[in-house]
């Protein structure tokens, strides 16, 4: 066949030709599919987690502001940390938290102090449960874990929460009978049937069954000091949350507990009360302190050792102090401790208890006055101290020899309150 000849094809057969064009835009194509799916998946896992914002959850919500992220792949996790596990509702999660301590204020502070009430601000409308500030996980209630400062609900005559190392305290009405009725021979102008009803319970040792009489508020409160400054009779109903049920005249406030002595010590209850301050340990009267037109229908039995003056300074306007008899008790002992306050009239009230050591070397003011401090069950903290001398600007306390009477473990005589 030479060059000019035709080509021949056989019958019923086609020429073969690879298609290299369609394949290489094929595999061109499929190529950028998946660079676009690496890089994709690379910067999703790249992506930092979302904030959490805390929407007010365990307190102190900061108005929902950025709460610190939390990493919740482990090897996010800072190394001064703690490793650990948080398990919610049978799930155990890697997400790590660092340790936290919760710094108490003291049961005794007033509400205008309140600095750290454990309600969140935040913009979700979280209400936190938990104490100071938290990280809160979804709007509603969240308790979150958080450092604070104060113990929710804290009031002059104690903390609602039952707090380790405070007396716990009940609330009582003389006008009222045990099921809420009015007592028809009460009048509250007259100072001696408000005296009567002290002297009995005085009598009876200040056991629950003198009590069984008198209308008892539901609430407990729990206090570590007694230093309370002049308010308002109504403050005291109102904060055992019975202020629409008991008038602001004729009650008394209980406070029960068994303290231990952490060392030998020979010492006394100084105090002032407006109305009425009483004192009792072992089930004996150690201490009677009232308005002097109170004084003689609630001293009872009980004699002063030393001359109540009038005229010398003193905490209240008007409510001089008294001195109690000297107590001696040896370490780890363990005193039945019963504390009485009451309102007699309405109007004010106030009340101070302090503490005296034999042979202790104290301050003394211009006019060779000691200076005391306040009985209290727990270690007296800044705050406190800062409290205190606002509210008593024209008093001085001691604040480096202080004794601590701690409230045993077992409290059994406080527990008679919860019955």
């Amino acid at each position: 066949m030479n060059a000019e000849s035709p080509i021949q094809f056989e019958a019923g057969k086609k020429t073969r030709r690879f298609a290299w064009g369609a394949f290489s835009i094929s595999v061109l194509v499929h190529g950028i599919f998946v660079l676009l799916a690496i890089f994709y998946f690379y910067t999703w896992i790249k992506q930092p987690p979302p904030e959490v914002t805390n929407p007010g959850g365990g307190g102190g919500g900061n108005k929902g502001a950025s709460a610190t992220r939390i990493q919740t792949r482990a090897h996010a996790v800072a190394p001064a940390m703690t490793p650990g596990k948080v398990t919610v509702a049978g799930v155990i999660s890697d997400v790590v938290l660092p340790d936290s301590t919760i710094e108490m204020m003291d049961v005794g502070m007033p509400s205008s102090v309140m600095a750290s009430s454990g309600e969140g601000g935040g913009s979700n409308g979280g209400k936190g449960l938990g104490i100071g500030s938290g990280v809160g996980s979804s709007t509603g209630m969240g308790s979150g874990p958080g450092v604070g400062n104060g113990f929710m609900d804290t009031t002059p005559f104690g903390s609602r929460e039952e707090v380790a190392g405070a007396m716990p305290g009940r609330f009582y009405d003389f006008k009222q009978t045990r099921q809420g009725k009015a007592v028809e021979d009460y009048v509250v102008t007259r100072y001696e049937d408000f005296g009567s009803r002290v002297t009995k319970i005085h009598d009876g040792n200040f056991r629950p069954t003198a009590f069984r009489k008198f209308f008892e508020a539901p609430d407990i409160l729990h206090l570590t000091q007694i230093a309370i400054p002049l308010s308002d009779a109504g403050s005291a109903p109102k904060f055992f949350n019975v202020a629409d049920k008991v008038k602001p005249s004729g009650w008394l406030i209980h406070y029960r507990g068994e303290v231990v002595c952490n060392r030998d010590v020979n010492f006394r209850f100084v105090g002032t009360g407006d109305d009425y301050l009483g004192v009792f340990v072992k089930g004996r009267c150690k201490l009677v302190a009232a308005w002097p037109g109170v004084r003689p229908h609630v001293i009872g039995k009980w004699e002063p050792a030393e001359p109540i003056s009038t005229s010398a300074p003193t905490p209240l306007p008007g409510g001089p102090l008294t001195s109690g008899d000297w107590i001696r008790a040896k370490k780890g002992e363990k005193l039945e401790l019963d504390i009485g306050i009451g309102e007699c009239p309405g109007g004010k009230v106030g009340f101070v208890l302090m503490i005296e050591e034999k042979d202790v070397e104290y301050r003394t003011t211009s006019n060779g006055q000691k200076v005391l401090p306040l009985f209290t069950t727990e270690s007296i903290t800044d705050t406190v101290r800062e409290r205190v001398v606002a509210d008593f600007p024209n008093w001085e306390f001691e604040w480096d020899k202080v004794p601590v009477f701690p409230v045993s473990k077992d409290n059994k005589i406080g527990a008679d309150f919860f019955k």
